[in-house]
């Protein structure tokens, strides 16, 4: 299935692109995507792709990207984790203590921050995916947070797509928090468009020849809008509730078909 919502297609000299759910679902390739990502990097179309996702560093994802036929070098990955270092030396540019839920990458991008790791006197929290997550470390994050901490949060996820259905995701964690403390957290990843913005930069092209490819609408669709970028939403992902008043640019139901509209074979 195709939908336009009438906007004309830029003339695209440059891709940036989510990836669980439009490139890949857990550790399971979508073929579609994968012919599609080698047909413009054969026709010298830019890519860069934008992840939600703080659990592993650029240099791992670029790493399972080019072994599931991906072709992708570090510099072409933004994710939260590298997000999350950038607002916090813009924040607190002489460093600072951070209590973080999150992977060794997070962890990892706050202390390259200039950042001590700590369970005490923090000055932010830090909340990403947390597969270690437990009752007590939710209640340090919310004891801190209600102490003065300020929340961070790497995105606001609640599902992921893997292997056969979905999982928790970070938001789920940040939601626990923000229940308990009434807190407003700050996001690093999309819906904001931080991380869009950082990516057309990376690919040095004007916004208005860049488009962004998602599978959600109210974290990527929503960053790329809010960052002037065509939005293409691909229905490879997670399911998208009824009734958002979310309109992408437009829908494929798969990379192919954005491939064939791009080529010129059929309309949008």
């Amino acid at each position: 299935m195709t939908q336009s919502s009438g906007r004309n297609l830029p003339d695209i000299r440059g891709i940036i692109a989510d990836l669980d759910g439009v490139v890949f679902r857990g550790d399971t390739p979508i073929e579609s995507a994968v012919r599609s990502f080698a047909a413009w990097r054969e026709a010298g179309i830019p890519y860069c792709f934008v992840t939600n996702n703080s659990t592993r560093t650029t240099e791992e994802v670029a790493a399972k990207l080019t072994a599931m036929g991906v072709l992708t070098d570090p510099g072409q990955v933004i994710s939260t984790a590298t997000g999350t270092r950038g607002i916090l030396r813009r924040t607190w540019p002489k460093g600072g203590r951070a209590y973080v839920l999150g992977a060794p990458s997070l962890e990892q991008a706050v202390v390259e921050a200039g950042f001590e790791i700590a369970e005490e006197r923090v000055d932010c929290v830090v909340a990403g995916l947390d597969k270690g997550f437990t009752y007590a470390r939710l209640d340090r994050a919310v004891s801190l947070v209600m102490g003065g901490a300020r929340l961070i949060g790497t995105n606001p996820d609640v599902l992921l797509p893997k292997d056969g259905g979905f999982e928790p995701g970070a938001g789920s964690i940040l939601a626990a928090i923000v229940a308990a403390t009434r807190a407003e957290p700050l996001i690093v990843g999309k819906p904001q468009p931080h991380l869009i913005q950082d990516a057309v930069a990376r690919l040095g092209i004007d916004h208005g020849q860049v488009i962004m490819i998602g599978d959600q609408l109210e974290t990527d669709i929503v960053a790329a809008q809010r960052a002037g970028v065509f939005a293409v939403l691909v229905e490879t992902g997670v399911p998208n509730p009824s009734g958002s008043g979310i309109t992408p640019d437009l829908t494929v139901s798969t990379l192919t078909d954005l491939q064939a509209i791009m080529a010129g074979r059929v309309k949008a």
